[in-house]
């Protein structure tokens, strides 16, 4: 690795096995992201994408591997410091105690204050900012638990922007979100990247993340079957393996891809591979 690509690793992993109980979930998963990245992380349901957000946050311990953040091991990191350097959003992320929604953003802050110590003007101008991002500032006044839940998810996402951290672990973070804050959100996940940090989302939308993402890591079967552009891993052949559907890849006169899912592989009822040239 040169030194350059060193200086911006922003997370790496390596030779990562992760079970529950007993049921093996992940094994060798080996990536590193870098500053200035959106990756996309997909595979069909089940094939551990959340699991693996909590790993590299340091909230499930591996059984075999590591996760490196910033060059350190995230297991020698205190949790303050881990939430420094990465910030996660959940797509479960539960809001159930009636704070304002402004409140919750500045949560994100507690990371970067000492204990008993008040908001600064830094951590005001950082909330305000996510808040804007987010388009969250209209309801900062309101306690989240009378939000909508595309509401309560952006203002989880504006809690995330304003830690500020060199990382974004982001589970669907479009969840419950209409077709506006859709593209809002991931204008705001490609400005996040823009401005130096590394982001890793998690999404089931293919052509969102086609078009989204700078790199695509598929997971399926436990492990990582593909890292790469788009184009190159969003193929109908692996769309077929791994998501069992059968679809077709539209390339735009922009590049950008859509993925437009025609039939599933396996019909109903009886569990037989329908035939990939019959009708949708």
């Amino acid at each position: 690795m040169s030194q350059s690509k060193s200086e911006n690793e922003i997370v790496r992993v390596e030779a990562l096995d992760f079970s529950y109980a007993g049921r093996e979930v992940l094994r060798g998963i080996d990536f590193s992201a870098r500053a200035g990245e959106v990756i996309g992380l997909c595979g069909p349901n089940g094939a551990g994408k959340s699991t693996l957000l909590r790993l590299i946050l340091g909230l499930l311990h591996p059984r075999a591997g590591r996760v490196l953040l910033g060059g350190d091991a995230v297991t020698s990191l205190p949790r303050r410091e881990i939430a420094r350097r990465a910030a996660l959003l959940m797509q479960d992320s539960p809001l159930d105690v009636p704070l304002p929604a402004r409140e919750v953003v500045a949560l994100g802050r507690l990371p970067h204050l000492r204990r008993f110590e008040t908001e600064r003007a830094t951590d005001r101008a950082a909330i305000d900012a996510a808040m804007d991002l987010t388009d969250t500032r209209a309801f900062a006044d309101r306690p989240v638990t009378e939000l909508s839940g595309g509401e309560r998810h952006r203002v989880q996402l504006a809690r995330a922007l304003a830690q500020e951290t060199p990382l974004l672990l982001l589970d669907e973070p479009t969840a419950s979100f209409d077709v506006a804050h859709q593209l809002q959100a991931l204008r705001v996940v490609r400005a996040a990247a823009a401005g130096g940090r590394s982001v890793l989302v998690a999404m089931h939308d293919l052509s969102l993340a086609a078009r989204s993402c700078d790199r695509i890591l598929l997971l399926g079967d436990g492990r990582l079957q593909a890292d790469g552009a788009p184009v190159e891993v969003m193929t109908e052949e692996n769309l077929a393996r791994f998501f069992r559907v059968r679809a077709r890849i539209d390339v735009g006169a922009d590049g950008l891809l859509t993925v437009v899912p025609l039939a599933p592989l396996d019909q109903p009822g009886t569990g037989a591979p329908a035939s990939p040239g019959g009708a949708p």
